[in-house]
């Protein structure tokens, strides 16, 4: 049958509907009439021929089955859920309410809520043929559920590990144990340098020597980056003007005239001190050992 001679028929059907509902209508005609607006699209119509038809005839559960489909097609998936269960409530083995309201749980993605539905409908029902297919094919495979939930897990492990560690349990990068503190890195420690952070970035490669005490690149790092921070800590004290200074800035200029001259070897030995290598030390204790001989 075509679809011109199927809506003919339809428009043919709720001719006959509509007279016979004019007559009477407290007929349960209502239903078929109903059904015959909602399959032709004229989703309205359909309601309000149902909604007069329930109040005509309360007690008649077809009549809010029908309802629940209208409602349903219409997206008021709650008031739909109502309708069912009034039908429900009339006839609990209605079958048409039964399968609206799986349908309805199917529409919420709650299956299993669906199929313990059709269960009590297949138990009702047990040769219809409807409901069998409608749980058949929920026993079926699902790939596309497997493929998201495989997705959904690689997106929430790449998730986490972009999120800085916060726990306390130590792992290949460190062994922090307060909440929050970053994963010690030598990256950590390099942006700690170039930041000034001179302590922080020592802390780090300590941290970093307590996993991995055979790395020789943060060992030297660390040993360097420490007598980096000596030679800050010498070169801001020798910039704070000495009580001496402070003295031969008070004296006269008599004073200063009858001041003896400092041995250009006395300088070299200050800048000799001045240096940390063990070598420079060495030559320094000479020095001074020799000048402390000269003015014997």
């Amino acid at each position: 049958m075509t679809p011109a001679n199927t809506g003919g028929s339809l428009i043919g059907k709720i001719g006959s509907y509509l007279q016979i509902f004019a007559k009477d209508p407290s007929s349960t005609a209502f239903v078929p009439l109903a059904e015959a607006y909602r399959q032709i699209g004229l989703l309205d119509d359909a309601l309000e021929v149902a909604r007069l038809g329930t109040k005509m005839l309360p007690h008649f559960s077809p009549g809010f089955s029908t309802m629940g489909r209208i409602l349903g097609q219409m997206g008021r998936i709650d008031e739909a859920m109502s309708a069912y269960a009034k039908a429900l409530s009339i006839d609990r083995q209605s079958q048409s309410a039964l399968v609206g309201l799986a349908r309805l749980h199917l529409i919420r993605a709650e299956r299993e809520m669906a199929r313990k539905i059709l269960k009590q409908a297949e138990e009702f029902h047990p040769d219809d043929e409807k409901i069998s297919d409608m749980l058949n094919a929920l026993d079926l495979p699902r790939p596309w559920a497997e493929i998201k939930k495989a997705s959904q897990a690689q997106e929430a492990v790449l998730q986490v590990a972009a999120i800085p560690e916060k726990s306390g349990a130590p792992d290949k990068a460190g062994t922090s144990d307060e909440p929050g503190e970053p994963i010690p890195t030598a990256t950590l420690a390099e942006i700690y340098v170039k930041q000034g952070l001179l302590d922080k970035a020592i802390k780090i490669y300590q941290d970093i020597l307590q996993v991995e005490p055979d790395s020789i690149s943060a060992r030297n790092r660390m040993v360097q980056l420490q007598q980096q921070s000596v030679g800050n800590t010498d070169t801001l004290e020798t910039d704070r003007p000495s009580e001496i200074d402070t003295h031969a800035v008070k004296q006269s200029p008599a004073e200063v005239a009858q001041k003896p001259v400092v041995p250009v070897t006395a300088i070299e030995s200050q800048n000799m001190l001045n240096d940390q290598s063990p070598l420079s030390i060495l030559k320094s204790w000479l020095t001074a050992i020799k000048l402390g001989r000269t003015n014997v």
